[in-house]
């Protein structure tokens, strides 16, 4: 992965879980997985905790594409919408977040 995408993610997440919301050691998730024809772009990865990743986002997938954390095989991830931790409802775009 292109070390300036992984830093722009991380940038965008301010240190903490695009998942949860708390902060500590992130890690980067593909929310259209690679073996769905995912690509490394700052708009289809997100920063997650480690046990976010593991236990909630791919323990649980259907709950994870319902609330955006990983995206259908038929859809773009710039298509697929992403809940944050507050609440909002946005498109992950390769700048940042936009408000739906």
């Amino acid at each position: 992965m292109d070390k300036k995408i992984a830093e722009a993610v991380l940038k965008r997440a301010n240190g903490f879980c695009e998942h949860c919301g708390r902060s500590g050691d992130l890690t980067l998730h593909h929310r259209k997985l690679k073996s769905r024809g995912g690509k490394d772009s700052i708009s289809n990865l997100i920063a997650v905790l480690h046990e976010c990743h593991l236990y909630d986002i791919h323990a649980n997938p259907k709950r994870a594409e319902e609330m955006g954390w990983m995206c259908p095989s038929w859809q773009n991830a710039e298509d697929h919408p992403l809940r944050t931790p507050e609440g909002n409802v946005v498109r992950l775009t390769n700048e940042g977040y936009e408000n739906i």
